[in-house]
């Protein structure tokens, strides 16, 4: 049988929700389950899952933070569950996908729609934050600017009215 490997990134409330549509989907499938060392015993309730991969990290889920188990493991598939309906917000599990073999990726969004992500949409998505991040601190460095240089000025003359 093709292996899939879920990246558990939601609440199991919503997973509950979103394997419906997966098991559905890839019913000639194994399902795997990544998810945080927290989330393990709540993951054994689901008793038809292959095997349940621990990240054994406490923070979010970074690229350079691999599994080891992982390490040897090719998948056809990686579902990355979401909690909105365009995955915004994932970045860092879209490219910690990257991290894993797999010859697809694929966004669960909260209703339960699949989409296949390919690596240069999510490298696009990288390159979008960036320059939102770029514009946004150019955008804080120029509004500094002027607050700083205007601002005394305006004030003075305020001030300046105000005495006579």
């Amino acid at each position: 049988m093709k292996e899939l490997l879920i990246i558990r990134s939601v609440s199991f409330q919503q997973l509950d929700k979103n394997i419906v549509a997966i098991k559905e989907e890839f019913k000639d499938y194994n399902i795997n389950l990544l998810t945080h060392e927290h989330g393990v015993k709540l993951a054994e309730k689901y008793k038809w899952i292959k095997n349940i991969y621990t990240y054994p990290y406490k923070d979010s889920f970074k690229y350079r933070n691999k599994v080891n188990e992982l390490k040897d493991k090719r998948f056809e598939i990686v579902i990355i569950p979401v909690t909105n309906i365009t995955g915004a917000g994932f970045l860092n599990v879209l490219n910690y996908s990257l991290s894993i073999k797999a010859r697809k990726r694929i966004i669960c969004n909260v209703v339960s729609e699949l989409k296949e992500v390919n690596i240069p949409q999510i490298l696009f998505m990288n390159m979008k934050s960036i320059l939102i991040s770029v514009v946004s601190l150019i955008c804080t460095f120029i509004s500094s600017l002027i607050i700083g240089l205007f601002l005394p000025i305006f004030l003075f003359f305020i001030k300046k009215e105000d005495i006579n």
